[in-house]
This record gives structure tokens, C-alpha cells and sequence, in this order.
């Protein structure tokens, strides 16, 4: 983050307040007072990507078949979690041959935010490697973590 504005001191409450509303409500800055001025702090588009794309690592995970989301909406609007709701039935119908497909997506720039990700996705057919991809997922997931030192 770097500063994006600054009111030094010494400053009046009408400054003081027309700062903060403009920096902060406006430009979305974070504000911060420090003993000389009032700073507006913003990210750098470095700062956005690296933000972008943690986002995206929280919200899907990689597959040979491409990026599923976590959490997907059903065709009713309903929320589910890919991996404790509809991977158990997925793996039952792959399991008895029926051939199920599902949408994955390729990661995308992170140089701004993604408003429509149909350009990203594809339909695909679960494989059983896809299955035993997500059940190590899951796996990963609930791992305990150990945070004594060593």
C-alpha cells in the first residue's frame, strides 16, 4: 500500500471530516492519523492482483479439469458446497457409469476484477481422477494443523 493523500497538521474538523469523506468514502482509501497528518492509504495494482488472486485461491480449488468453485449455485438459486454437498453424488454416478459433467473455469488475469466468468468456463465430464483429485482436496482441507514449534 502506498499514500495516496495526505492533510498535515495542523487541520480543523471541517478538514479533518472532508478528508475522511472524501478519501475513504469516495476514493475507498483507508485512513490513517499519524502524529503529523491524516494519510489516505490505497493499494497498487500489485496489491489489488496479489488480493485478486488470493480471492480466487479461497474460492476454488485446481483439478487436472480446470478450477472448481467451492461454492456453486444450483439452477434454483441455492447455494452448495461442491465438495461436501455434490461431490458424494457425483463420485456415485461416476461410479455407476453415467456420465456426469460439471463446469470448471481457467484462472484468470488478476489485473482487474472478473464481472462476467463465462469466459472462463467450460463444461466437463468427471473422470475418476477429477474424484480422487477432490477427495485430496477434502482431505487437504480438514487437515489438523499443527501449530507448536518445533
Amino acid at each position: 500500500m502506498e499514500i495516496k493523500a495526505k492533510l498535515n497538521k495542523p487541520y480543523s474538523d471541517y478538514e479533518r471530516m472532508d478528508f475522511i469523506v472524501e478519501q475513504n468514502h469516495i476514493n475507498g482509501y483507508e485512513i490513517r492519523e499519524t502524529e503529523e497528518a491524516l494519510e489516505a492509504w490505497g493499494y497498487t495494482d500489485a496489491d489489488k492482483a496479489a488480493q485478486r488472486e488470493a480471492n480466487f485461491n479461497k474460492a476454488f480449488f485446481s483439478t487436472s479439469l480446470g478450477y472448481v468453485r467451492r461454492s456453486v449455485t444450483m439452477a434454483d438459486g441455492s447455494h452448495k458446497d461442491f465438495l461436501s454437498d455434490l461431490l458424494p453424488v457425483i463420485s456415485m454416478g461416476v461410479q455407476g457409469g453415467m456420465p456426469v459433467n460439471i463446469l470448471t473455469y481457467d484462472k484468470p488475469p488478476f489485473d482487474s476484477d472478473v464481472e462476467d466468468w463465462t469466459q472462463y468456463q467450460h463444461q466437463v465430464v468427471v473422470t475418476p481422477q477429477f474424484i480422487q483429485e477432490c477427495f485430496a482436496t477434502l482431505a487437504n482441507d480438514f487437515a489438523p494443523i499443527n501449530e507448536e514449534n518445533e
